[in-house]
């Protein structure tokens, strides 16, 4: 029994790609800030009747068909028809977030393909260390069916001295593994920045985020329906078409989402067709859905400002009034999306211009 062959599955180290399969963890996902004081409900929760708005929704076969009826801010009736498809909804959804185990299984098989591509696979790294040991009788095969392990075949694993040598070899490929993960570490950050782009979102210094200049520029065709209804009624009249949009927007009631709903992370944001279709968003997925609308028919810069648990859209129009904010010499109009009731642009709420004085914010360029 001294002499006879014996095969040792063996785990190589901790996947590298660990760090991020706790749901959610903390660091990993950029949550909103809860520091200081928040807006009040009053100021966030819009008050329908008070923007004299009406809002009809009928299912067809494709989808649903919504009815808007509003005043914009200088008076003027609005009313629009559009259709919203239902698998055009589904697709917006699917290409933006993802859930615990489709983040799980990108990290996963990305290491098991960044290790092999350089040459520090867990049957890699343990053959070096094997080869070097001078253990003829001791050879690597790969798992068959675990990426982070790999086998130890032995021979004659019952002599003296053999059992010392395994656990010596084990040891030294455990070190070998977690020696590399710095070099697979820089390339997976890569390809993981690289996932969350493909899904609508962003890696920050706080976690990861939605990144906003990708949702607009890619809501702008998917909404083009409603851009046209808006197109039509203001005509070339850009100043009527940015009050015609913002008090459409500011219409939608509000109403907050968590980071992760349902087991699939979207950094607490709505898409803009589900925003129309459910009549509902927060301040980030309107200023989302305006942006995508008013720079589907205006070249414009736009930003969006983000103040602590808010957000508000800048405009660098040549119209722009009243409150502006200038950033590299550029004068951008300030616009509320979510204010519960009608501001007209250029009109802010107190807490935005509190937050901004104070210099509280950031921004994002998203044309």
């Amino acid at each position: 029994m001294g002499r006879g062959n014996l095969s040792r599955y063996v785990v190589a180290g901790t996947v590298l790609s660990a760090w991020a399969l706790f749901w959610p963890g903390p660091g990993l996902f950029a949550g909103q800030d809860t520091q200081a004081a928040l807006p009040a409900a009053s100021f966030l929760a819009a008050d329908a009747s008070a923007l004299k708005r009406s809002i009809r929704r009928r299912p067809y076969p494709e989808g649903i068909r919504v009815s808007y009826s509003w005043s914009d801010s200088r008076g003027v009736s609005r009313v629009f028809d559009i259709s919203v498809p239902a698998a055009a909804v589904g697709e917006s959804e699917r290409t933006f977030g993802f859930s615990c185990d489709e983040l799980r299984e990108f990290l996963k098989n990305a290491e098991a393909g960044i290790r092999d591509d350089m040459g520090l696979s867990a049957s890699d790294i343990a053959r070096k260390v094997a080869a070097g040991s001078g253990s003829a009788w001791c050879r690597v095969a790969e798992h068959p069916a675990d990426d982070f392990k790999f086998v130890l075949r032995i021979e004659g694993s019952g002599q003296a001295g053999r059992a010392a040598e395994i656990d010596r070899i084990i040891a030294a490929s455990k070190k070998a593994w977690e020696s590399s993960r710095k070099k697979v570490g820089a390339r997976l950050q890569r390809e993981m920045k690289g996932f969350l782009g493909s899904r609508g979102m962003i890696w920050t210094s706080h976690g990861i985020a939605a990144d906003y200049k990708k949702l607009v520029r890619r809501n702008r065709t998917e909404l083009a329906p409603l851009a046209e209804e808006f197109k039509r009624a203001c005509g070339p009249d850009k100043k009527r078409l940015l009050e015609a949009i913002l008090s459409f927007v500011q219409g939608i009631p509000y109403r907050p989402l968590p980071p992760s709903e349902d087991g699939k992370y979207t950094a607490g944001m709505a898409v803009p067709l589900r925003v129309l279709v459910d009549d509902a968003g927060d301040c980030d997925s309107k200023a989302v859905l305006f942006a995508s609308l008013w720079t589907a028919l205006s070249g414009h810069r736009t930003i969006l400002i983000m103040v602590r648990e808010h957000m508000l859209v800048g405009v660098a129009a040549p119209f722009a009034s009243r409150t502006t904010l200038e950033i590299d010499g550029i004068p951008y109009m300030l616009l509320e999306v979510n204010c519960g009731g009608s501001l007209a642009p250029g009109e802010i709420s107190t807490y935005s211009s509190d937050a901004i004085a104070r210099g509280d914010l950031k921004y994002r360029i998203v044309s």
